[in-house]
C-alpha cells in the first residue's frame, strides 16, 4: 500500500471514529449538533496533509479541539480527537512537539473541567489516568513505527553495501587472478621465448654444422618449456591446475644452462635455507626474470646469482651482470620490474632494481614464511 492510499484510509477512519463517538453522546447529550460532523470530517481531512505538515496538522487540530468544546458540542474526551494526530508528529519525527502538545491538551482541558464545577475524583482521578495512557500509546506507537522504519532503511542500506562490498571483493579476486596470469605468462613462457630466440641467433651465426644442431637442440627445448608453461596457464583457468609447479630454490641452477651454453659466465650459488614454497617459487621468477633482462638488454657476460638467508629470517637474493650498457628508454617501467615489485610485495619483502652503466642488480630480500604485505623500494627499471 502506497503512502497516499494509507493517508487516505486513516482520514477515512479518523473521520468515521470521531462521527461515532460524536453519535454515542447523543443519548447523554439528548441532541447531536450537525456541524459537529462538519468539525470530524475536518480533524479527518487534516490526516492528507500529516506527512508533509504534521506540526501544522497538530496545531490545527489542538485548536479544532478547543474550539469543538467551545462551540458546545457533546463531551468526546480528550486522547480521541488528538490521537491521530499525536501519532503523525511523532511518525514524522516531531516527538517533542507530540509530547509538549498532548502534555498541554490534557493539563489544560482536565484544568478546565476541575474549574467549571466537574467532579475532581473522576476527572483526575479517572479519566485523567486513561487519557494520558491512551496519549502516550498514540505518541509512542508513532515514534516505534518511525524507528522501525529508520532501522529498515538502515539494514537494506547495510544489505546495499554487503553486497557492493561483495561484488568489489570480488573483482579485486579477479584483478588479482588476472595479474597472476599475466606474471606467470611473462615471466614462464617469456623466459623461455628470449632463450629460443637467443639461441635462434647462436644457430644462424655457428660456424658449424654441430653447433648449429646443439643451438637448435636449445631452442626446442626452450620452446617445450614454453608449451608446458603455457598448458599449465590453461589448467589454471579452467580450475585443474596450479601455478609454480616447476619453481622453486633447487630449479634455480637449471637456469644458467641456457646462458652458459649461449657464451655467458653464469655462477649460480644456492645456500641451503628453509623457506615456504611460495617465497622459493618468488625467488626462483626473480632469478628468471633478471636473467632474462640480462639476455634481452645488457652487454655483459657475466651474471652471478646468489641466494641464502639473511637478516631475521629472511630470504636473500642478488641477480648481478657486468654490462656498461646504459638502460635502453623502451624497458623502464616494463611488466618484468612490475610483476617482480607485485610477487615481492605480496610476500611482504624487499626489492631494490638498479639498472645503469655497472649492469643489472636486482636485489631482494623476502621473509622466509609468506607475509600478508610488504613495503617495496625500487630504483631503476626493468621489463
Amino acid at each position: 500500500m502506497s503512502p497516499r492510499q494509507t493517508d487516505v484510509l486513516l482520514c477515512v477512519g479518523v473521520t468515521f471514529v470521531l462521527a461515532v463517538v460524536v453519535t454515542s453522546q447523543e443519548g447523554h447529550a439528548g441532541h447531536v449538533n450537525p456541524l459537529a460532523y462538519l468539525w470530524a470530517v475536518g480533524l479527518g481531512l487534516l490526516m492528507l496533509i500529516r506527512r508533509s505538515h504534521p506540526v501544522l496538522v497538530l496545531v490545527l487540530t489542538t485548536l479544532g479541539f478547543f474550539s469543538y468544546y467551545m462551540a458546545g458540542f457533546p463531551a468526546i474526551g480528550v486522547a480521541v480527537p488528538i490521537a491521530a494526530a499525536l501519532y503523525s508528529a511523532a511518525e514524522m519525527g516531531h516527538l517533542r512537539a507530540a509530547i509538549v502538545t498532548g502534555s498541554l491538551t490534557l493539563g489544560l482541558s482536565t484544568a478546565y473541567r476541575v474549574a467549571v464545577g466537574q467532579s475532581v475524583s473522576l476527572v483526575v482521578g479517572y479519566e485523567l489516568v486513561t487519557h494520558a495512557a491512551l496519549i502516550a500509546a498514540a505518541i509512542a506507537l508513532g515514534h516505534s513505527v518511525r524507528v522501525g522504519r529508520r532501522l529498515r532503511r538502515r539494514t537494506e542500506q547495510v544489505s546495499r553495501l554487503l553486497a557492493r562490498q561483495g561484488e568489489q571483493d570480488q573483482l579485486a579476486e579477479l584483478r588479482e587472478e588476472r595479474m597472476r596470469l599475466a606474471r606467470e605468462l611473462h615471466d614462464s613462457i617469456g623466459h623461455s621465448l628470449s632463450v629460443a630466440s637467443l639461441y635462434s641467433d647462436v644457430a644462424r651465426e655457428a660456424p658449424s654444422g654441430e653447433q648449429r644442431d646443439d643451438a637448435l637442440d636449445l631452442v626446442r627445448s626452450s620452446i617445450t618449456d614454453a608449451s608446458a608453461s603455457l598448458r599449465r596457464t590453461v589448467a589454471v583457468l579452467r580450475g585443474s591446475g596450479s601455478f609454480d609447479s616447476d619453481a622453486g630454490l633447487e630449479q634455480v641452477d637449471r637456469l644458467g644452462v641456457a646462458p652458459t651454453a649461449a657464451g655467458y659466465d653464469v655462477d649460480v650459488q644456492v645456500s641451503p635455507v628453509d623457506v615456504a614454497p611460495e617465497v622459493g617459487a618468488a625467488a626462483f621468477r626473480l632469478v628468471q626474470e633478471a636473467i632474462t633482462n640480462t639476455l634481452r638488454h645488457s652487454d655483459g657476460r657475466r651474471i652471478t646469482v646468489r641466494i641464502g638467508p639473511g637478516a631475521a629470517g629472511e630470504l636473500r637474493v642478488r641477480v648481478a651482470d657486468d654490462g656498461t650498457t646504459a638502460v635502453p628508454p623502451q624497458i623502464r617501467a616494463g611488466h618484468g620490474l612490475s610483476g617482480m615489485r607485485e610477487r615481492v610485495t605480496d610476500l611482504g619483502g624487499t626489492l631494490e632494481v638498479d639498472a645503469g652503466p655497472g649492469g643489472w642488480v636486482v636485489e631482494a630480500a623476502i621473509p622466509s614464511a609468506p607475509a600478508a604485505s610488504g613495503r617495496t623500494t625500487t630504483t631503476g627499471s626493468a621489463t
